[in-house]
């Protein structure tokens, strides 16, 4: 017996966060034969949406090439702000010379919904022992809490739109 088809449009969590209300959902976008995304939204912008990814993992590339650059036959230790749906920290540990990668994020939901398997790249991202989730506020942590003077080859921050349209306005110093 075949499975039921999954719906169109599906929730699959909502949270209440001090930025805003916070949704993961799941549709399946029909006009693109069936093709099914996932989309983040705080509180009524939107995030991240799984059907465009071109700039998380541009971002991953360029920043990781630079790293590359300056570092030259080093193995790379990266900080990525903002985990999102993953697809930085993917495009991050993609690279073979990556050892390490901790992802900073500072909503506890988007940590957990990888970990639980709720978004496609969580099960890749919370299997490789490489990558470590940590649930802070990346502009006023040490990368790494357990070595606060740790320094690391690459910083990439994806966390705003742009320093013209924050998250939150307590971003804005940051800029």
């Amino acid at each position: 017996m075949a499975d039921p088809p999954r719906p169109v449009f599906e929730e699959l969590d909502f949270r209440e966060t001090e930025l805003g209300d916070l949704i993961l959902r799941r549709r399946t976008i029909l006009a693109l034969n069936n093709r099914e995304i996932h989309e983040v939204i705080l509180g009524d912008a939107f995030l991240m949406s799984s059907l465009f990814t071109t700039v998380e993992i541009a971002l991953a590339d360029l920043g990781l090439a630079a790293a590359e650059s300056a570092f030259p036959g080093k193995k790379l230790e990266v900080v990525v702000g903002g985990l999102g749906l993953g697809y930085t920290a993917r495009a991050t540990l993609e690279n073979p010379h990556v050892t390490t990668l901790n992802v900073v994020d500072f909503l506890k939901p988007v940590i957990e919904w990888h970990e639980q398997g709720l978004v496609p790249l969580g099960p890749e991202l919370s299997s490789d022992p490489r990558c470590r989730f940590v649930q802070a506020d990346f502009f006023s942590l040490e990368f790494d809490p357990d070595s606060p003077d740790r320094t690391f080859h690459a910083v990439l921050l994806d966390i705003d739109h742009s320093p013209a349209n924050l998250l939150h306005e307590r971003l804005a110093e940051f800029y």
